[in-house]
């Protein structure tokens, strides 16, 4: 079972402050916004970090029906960047770029419901009307600042410490969660690190997981909207974080034991390896009826994480390996023998974890050198 506790301990929390319209805009868009002067700061927040959601009152808002309170929770995504024209409410009506830094954004979860953004006007000054009417029902559930301990106050963002963090996600109140691909600004940031980490149990690889699903306490009060990118059942989507997380477990405990060196970052479930021999894995949560589709993303990330991550790292750390091996691990064990020799045939492994041992599938790809 996952350590909650440690998990949540693994993340970085952060307070983003903004009024209600702006708020409006980052679900419309998927990301937020923050002032050249916190460039430095911007560029320590990371994928998987947890934000917790302050509306700020009429008096920093352009409507007199904003109220100051705590709306909901998000979590940071992929590919942070920079934006050269206005997209906020108060950027387009005073043609300014104020809050060029982007901060993707993955997961929302707020507390009132809302209906699709789609379906609704972007909150720009020619759409006031039906902004005003989108802020109500975005405030409807807010939490008084005053009802949590400690929450900060100061400044458009801040760190959040642990014991702040769960008096908010450990409210008990509907949680309507909403999902989407992030706006990107015209410039990339290259210079968001991916390093590789040292990692002990999967309770640490939650660092950089890009969502909470993996909370409990969160998916029993979790409302899917229908037109979310997460539209799969929660049961579901909890089991198969849970089996992620196991083999994971399992397979940092069998390397660890064999002196193996474990790590892992945002992209790249485990990478282990001793003086002469590496292993690049990627853990896929199947059944016999899904595993060709999870088998076809294992393989491009494979390929992928190796000619990117893993040549980076071994560049940086001037490291090589007599044997290098790919393997994609599944949960459970596969049947369909024609694509294991497919998967074979692109000099990839195929393995499962059973009995504490990691066990080939179709063809032996280092296995028996551990």
């Amino acid at each position: 079972m996952i350590d909650f506790n440690s998990a949540l301990n693994a993340k970085q929390f952060y307070r983003f402050t903004g009024p209600p319209e702006h708020w409006l805009t980052a679900l419309k868009y998927w990301t937020w916004g923050l002032e050249e002067s916190h460039r430095e700061r911007w560029k320590k927040i990371q994928t998987g970090d947890v934000f917790f959601i302050h509306s700020t009152g009429a008096q920093t808002s352009a409507f007199r029906n904003a109220s100051s309170g705590i709306i909901g929770i998000g979590v940071v995504g992929f590919d942070f960047s920079v934006k050269e024209k206005p997209l906020w409410h108060y950027e387009v009506k005073n043609k300014v770029n104020r809050w060029p830094l982007l901060v993707p954004l993955t997961e929302i979860y707020l507390f009132s419901d809302m209906s699709d953004p789609a379906t609704w006007d972007s909150p720009e000054p020619q759409n006031d009307s039906k902004t005003h009417h989108l802020i109500d029902k975005l405030l409807a559930n807010r939490i008084p600042i005053s009802a949590i301990k400690g929450f900060p106050q100061m400044g458009s963002f801040s760190t959040v410490s642990f014991d702040v963090a769960k008096q908010i996600l450990f409210q008990r109140r509907p949680l309507y969660l909403f999902s989407g691909h992030s706006f990107r600004g015209q410039i990339k940031n290259e210079e968001k690190p991916s390093d590789m980490d040292e990692v002990h149990n999967a309770t640490e690889t939650l660092r950089s997981a890009a969502s909470l699903r993996f909370l409990d306490e969160l998916n029993k009060r979790i409302i899917i909207k229908p037109y979310s990118h997460v539209v799969r059942n929660n049961d579901i989507l909890a089991r198969a974080e849970l089996a992620h997380h196991t083999v994971l477990d399992q397979l940092i405990t069998i390397f660890r034991k064999k002196g193996f060196a474990t790590l892992s970052n945002k992209y790249v479930d485990l990478f282990a390896y001793n003086e002469t021999r590496s292993f690049l894995f990627e853990v896929k949560s199947t059944e016999n009826k899904n595993f060709r589709v999870q088998a076809r993303k294992g393989i491009v990330q494979l390929y992928e994480y190796d000619y990117f991550e893993i040549s980076k790292y071994k560049q940086e750390k001037q490291k090589s390996f007599k044997d290098e091996y790919r393997i994609l691990v599944t949960s459970k064990e596969p049947h369909d023998s024609r694509y294991i020799n497919f998967i074979n045939s692109l000099d990839l492994g195929v393995g499962t974890v059973q009995n504490d041992q990691l066990r080939p599938v179709g063809k032996d790809f280092g296995f028996s050198k551990i």
